[in-house]
């Protein structure tokens, strides 16, 4: 059967518009030649949220956004039809979020955040919506935060400057004039020809000299650390005891010659047995002296026997 020129120009016609229908709706996230679940879920705002936008569980594609819907009897509510891979479970209780992929542009696509349930939905259900706040929701708070600081910042300059009267600022400029003259005269003294420079140079000349008697400084300190060891190892305790019992019998001995108690104690107290002990004294120096002078008078010796005359 010869097919006519009409048939094939038909034939061609209806394979181009068959293929024009199939990329309108793979360009919007439909695939007409793949069996999809459709599922509805609602929010009160959808900026950054377009048409064909992508449906991810756990950053895995699954679905697309195919329509947006205006309820006129809900005003307040957007309705995202989204499909799903054929056969794809959503447990009940499950979220979709809508959450920003792109900063700059503040497009949204949306998550699937599955509950813990064991029951599903059934396809044409209407998911619950989340949101996420993205950046600028995490930046909020610390928006706020700022613009009290930058409040508060002004009422202090305010009322610093209704503070400063003519008086202070005067005052307040010769502090600061003061303050640059005492940092001038710091830069001088720590030059090399300043006070502070020169306090310096001595500084490090006397570090130098110890550095060079290290050997000299750890001899001594050596020997100060066996001094302080013999000290810290010697039996103080028992020597101090000595000490004062040493003191204590001293104490006692002084005690009785202060009483005139034995001879000592006498002697130091009794000015007559000290007259009658020099008398004694002097009689037996006498006495000594007589006996060098004339022996024969107290001793007696002859060769022969014979008795001194002279007596």
């Amino acid at each position: 059967m010869k097919i006519t020129r009409e048939a094939k120009t038909g034939i061609i016609a209806i394979i181009i518009i068959a293929g024009a229908i199939w990329g309108y709706n793979f360009l919007k996230g439909k695939n007409i030649l793949s069996p999809t679940d459709e599922y509805f879920v609602a929010y009160e705002h959808i900026d950054g949220i377009i048409e064909s936008g992508a449906v991810y569980y756990h950053g895995y594609q699954v679905g697309n956004i195919t329509d947006i819907l205006f309820n006129s009897a809900k005003p307040d509510l957007f309705y995202l039809r989204i499909v799903l891979q054929k056969g794809f479970k959503v447990p009940l209780g499950t979220k979709v979020m809508a959450k920003e992929t792109n900063m700059i542009a503040g497009a949204k696509d949306l998550q699937l955040i599955f509950s813990d349930a064991h029951t599903y939905h059934s396809p044409g259900d209407t998911l619950a919506p989340a949101y996420d706040k993205g950046i600028m929701g995490l930046l909020e708070p610390l928006q706020n935060s700022l613009e009290d600081v930058v409040t508060n910042l002004n009422e202090t300059l305010e009322s610093l400057n209704n503070t400063l009267n003519p008086q202070m600022q005067a005052d307040l400029q010769a502090s600061i004039k003061n303050l640059n003259n005492t940092s001038k005269y710091l830069m001088v003294a720590v030059s090399p020809g300043g006070d502070l420079g020169k306090t310096f140079s001595n500084v490090e000349q006397i570090t130098g000299s110890m550095a060079d008697h290290s050997e000299a400084l750890e001899n001594t300190m050596a020997n100060l650390s066996s001094i302080t060891s013999s000290v810290d190892s010697a039996d103080l305790g028992k020597t101090l005891l000595k000490l004062d019992s040493t003191l204590a019998s001293t104490n006692a001995i002084m005690a009785k010659v202060n009483n005139s108690e034995g001879s000592a104690g006498l002697i130091v107290n009794d000015s007559s047995l000290y007259l009658n002990l020099a008398s004694a004294t002097a009689s037996l120096d006498s006495l000594l002296v007589d006996l060098k002078e004339n022996p024969k008078r107290y001793v007696q010796f002859s060769l022969f026997g014979g008795k001194d005359k002279s007596k």
